[in-house]
């Protein structure tokens, strides 16, 4: 062939680089035929603050916002000339954000499922390039050496997981490895509180985790390291990504052990170690849910990262939300499978337990079945129900792909690790933004434009109670927040006998004028709100907490100390359940840095506030004097009377209370024993079942942040057990007598016994919570060890000596109680 015939491409004059510039010059296909106002003005905006290093745009699922993001990484493309990612939570929208660069006749690369995808245009910017958030974060990316000039995030709403999950090694419990972990660990939780959680795990049961605290990882990290390498985590393609970014930080990592696996974790993802997050790195998120200040701080290190949000009504899909009928999880989930006979529907469940409770009908996707799967349901035609465990995301089911979305029971994290933030750390307003994404979430699987309807079916005594709680929904999407209270204001016609469910149904699926106009004459009329923020402080505070960890993770000891230090002194006024974690962190810190001595202060101080963060076992001299104290708490002033009072008494006592509180047949011993070991706390330790016939069986009472403290003992019951609909009935009654004795005084309530499942025909309180029996043999212990350092010490200031052991012995009230591990009832509800 002749050279002379070659026709070579050049590139005339210079590239647009505003997007609606771009998106004029484009040949459009398929189904674009034009753009949308909001989605132009998202353009527009995002192109005045562009120069940006990270910035927001904010758009409702179906709004278009993936041809936004494809225009937008084509104009920086063609601005910096350099590598341009776009990247999404999956395979499956790796395949249709390509598919839309084709609609829209923009050039396209892709990496997923380990293939390069025209891969030369990629490497010459010419082209951007789809991928997901597996390639892009593991420890292998093939993009950590590309010189990537920006990235676009997409569904940054669900980056948190999806992120950690690459930072995050995970050894299956019927692996052998996992029982050889175990076993290491296993002597630290002797004779404590952790060893009743590992026999739970042990049982099975779906709710225990353990956490093993973080000088116990420290101690044994290299006995660790030697076992994960000897099971070939360095090797096995489930482990090795994860284990090429952790392997030299094993001592820097949190430690959780469920009877699914362990999981192996830095307790804050260190992005500022990859390179995508360099300075010099434009970075734009898209998102349908704009996460709490508070979560995107988490995920990406921000706190005011530039916002855009266009206004208009894309993607406002009509929804039906219906709360299923029935007291109970299992009477609501029949009425459901009743009401969605005959139809196509995708059912998301919390857990892999309940979503089986749906099957059959339901067929439950599992990972491994691939996107095939979804595809063939998607385009199925036939009535059929999806069932999806914990997939709030990532899985889109648009039109009549599928028009009935049942959301079943309160959505909950996937990984262990978010189980341990949200019921763990427990930061309420935290917990609740991660609720809100999760439901949006899941509500945006089938819901994908502003001409699509549908219906949303609500299943779970909690999750009625979470939605019908306005200062929940406040922190919803407006719309969502009117199609709700819309939802309700319908379920007070249907009890008022003048429709019913399958009615409502039956309009919103066949799109009737009826539907249509009460819909349409209605949903105006109610207003949404904005959540009242009670955590704007904490935005900040994460920020600092990824720096002090990147210190850590970097080697820079002194600066984590500090950086550690100031964290714990500031949240002790905001949330000290929070301030201990960051002085279990600084202990950490301290161990690195070598200073044994002072790390026992700071993991000592944090057992305090959180016993579930472990106390390190101490030899320390009985002549050993605590330091000097201030002031005298009532307590303090109270153990002094009685020791002077009856010295011998006491001391005995105290091996009465260890020798009786326990589990077993005998509950009256157990309720006498914690009567007597609040009394040896100084406290007003009364038994009103006993005395009145009425009300808890314990209630500990004395000043403070709790006045009251009310306790239901359940010591009799089986660990194969689980908490009845009466048993629960019953606390709610105990918590309402208290509620009225103690109608001035800040109060709690609540069942002290296994941790066991809580009935589905139950319906807890959010507020009812469970304390393992072992938590209060706990602190039994310590007030023994409290009598011994008071017996060899000096008795000239008897107030004194017991307000300084009070102190460091972690026996002051209420933080003795508060620190204890606890669940919520309803977070224990049965699979």
């Amino acid at each position: 062939m002749s050279l002379k015939k070659l026709k070579l491409s050049m590139t005339s004059g210079k590239k647009p680089v505003d997007p609606l510039e771009i998106f004029k010059k484009l040949t459009l296909r398929g189904s674009i035929e034009n753009i949308w106002e909001p989605q132009a003005e998202a353009l527009k905006n995002w192109h005045k603050v562009r120069a940006d290093s990270d910035a927001v745009i904010q758009m409702n699922t179906g709004g278009g916002k993936t041809l936004v993001g494809l225009l937008t990484a084509q104009s920086l493309l063609n601005e910096l000339n350099r590598r341009v990612l776009y990247v999404v939570a999956n395979n499956q929208l790796v395949e249709q954000t390509l598919s839309r660069a084709t609609e829209l006749s923009l050039p396209s690369s892709a990496r997923y499922g380990g293939q390069w995808h025209n891969q030369e245009s990629f490497q010459s910017a010419e082209a951007i390039c789809v991928t997901n958030y597996a390639a892009v974060f593991n420890g292998f990316s093939t993009f950590r050496d590309k010189d990537i000039a920006a990235l676009i995030f997409d569904d940054a709403h669900v980056a948190e997981s999806l992120i950690r999950d690459q930072f995050t090694l995970k050894i299956s419990s019927e692996w052998e490895l996992y029982d050889k972990i175990v076993s290491m660990y296993r002597p630290h939780f002797a004779n404590s509180i952790g060893a009743s959680k590992l026999q739970d795990i042990e049982d099975e049961s779906p709710t225990a985790l353990l956490f093993v605290p973080m000088f116990v990882v420290w101690k044994h990290a290299q006995e660790l390291r030697t076992l994960l390498l000897d099971g070939g985590v360095d090797q096995d393609d489930e482990t090795k990504f994860v284990w090429n970014h952790i392997s030299e930080h094993l001592s820097h990592c949190c430690v959780l052990i469920s009877s699914d696996g362990i999981e192996i974790s830095p307790p804050v993802v260190p992005l500022k170690s990859l390179p995508f997050f360099a300075e010099d790195v434009r970075r734009v998120y898209l998102t349908a849910t704009l996460p709490s200040q508070a979560s995107f701080a988490r995920t990406f290190g921000l706190t005011e990262p530039t916002l855009v949000t266009p206004g208009g009504k894309s993607g406002d899909a009509q929804r039906l939300v219906l709360f299923t009928k029935g007291k109970t999880d299992e009477v609501q989930r029949r009425s459901t499978l009743e009401m969605i006979d005959g139809q196509k529907a995708c059912v998301i469940s919390p857990s892999t337990g309940k979503a089986n409770q749906w099957s059959p009908p339901s067929v439950v996707f599992k990972r491994t079945d691939g996107h095939e799967e979804i595809e063939r349901f998607s385009q199925s035609k036939r009535p059929e129900v999806l069932g999806l465990v914990a997939r709030y995301d990532g899985i889109d089911l648009p039109g009549d792909a599928c028009r009935i979305l049942v959301l079943d029971r309160l959505p909950k994290g996937e990984l262990v690790f978010e189980r341990f933030l949200d019921e763990g750390v427990r930061m309420e307003s935290l917990r609740l933004h991660h609720a809100a994404t999760r439901i949006v979430q899941a509500i945006g699987r089938i819901f994908r434009s502003n001409t699509d309807h549908g219906a949303v079916l609500l299943v779970g005594t909690d999750l009625h109670d979470w939605i019908r709680n306005p200062s929940n929904r406040s922190f919803l999407p407006p719309l969502l927040q009117q199609q709700i209270a819309l939802g309700i204001e319908l379920d007070k016609q249907v009890a008022a006998g003048k429709v019913t469910q399958s009615e409502l149904l039956d309009g919103v699926l066949t799109g009737s004028d009826e539907w249509d106009e009460l819909y349409s004459d209605n949903i105006d009329d109610y207003e949404p709100t904005s959540p009242k923020v009670k955590d704007d402080w904490y935005p900040e505070m994460l920020v600092s907490e990824r720096e002090a960890y990147g210190a850590m993770w970097n080697g820079d000891y002194s600066t984590a100390i500090q950086r550690y230090s100031e964290l714990a002194e500031e949240s002790d006024s905001k949330e000290r359940r929070l301030g201990a974690w960051y002085r279990h962190l600084e202990g950490v810190a301290h161990l690195h840095a070598g200073d044994q001595t002072t790390a026992l202060q700071s993991f000592a101080s944090a057992a305090a506030q959180r016993i579930e963060l472990g106390r390190p076992s101490e030899q320390r001299d009985k002549m050993f004097k605590p330091p000097k104290v201030d002031t005298v708490g009532i307590q303090a002033k109270a153990l002094a009377g009685q020791y002077r009072k009856n010295r011998t008494k006491m001391l005995n006592s105290i091996g009465t209370v260890i020798s009786d509180l326990d589990y077993g047949d005998d509950t009256k011993s157990a309720e006498s024993a914690f009567q007597i070991l609040g009394k040896l706390l100084g406290l007003d330790s009364t038994r009103p079942d006993k005395d009145q016939k009425t009300g808890p069986d314990n209630l500990w009472c004395s000043s403070g942040e709790i006045e009251a403290w009310g306790f239901d003992l359940k010591t009799g019951k089986e660990k194969s057990s689980e908490y009845t609909k009466d048993e629960v009935g019953r606390a709610h009654l105990h918590a309402q007598w208290l509620a009225d004795e103690k109608k001035d005084a800040v109060r709690k309530h609540a069942i002290v016994g296994y941790e066991l499942p809580v009935s589905n025909l139950a319906s807890p309180s959010p507020e009812l919570e469970i304390i393992d029996l072992a938590g209060f043999q706990e602190i039994a212990s310590r007030v023994q060890k409290m009598l011994d350092s008071v017996e060899a010490g000096s008795k000239d200031d008897l107030e004194a000596a017991f307000e300084a052991w009070l102190r460091h012995f972690g026996l002051l009230w209420p933080d003795c109680v508060l620190a204890l591990a606890s669940r919520r009832a309803i977070d224990l509800k049965a699979d």
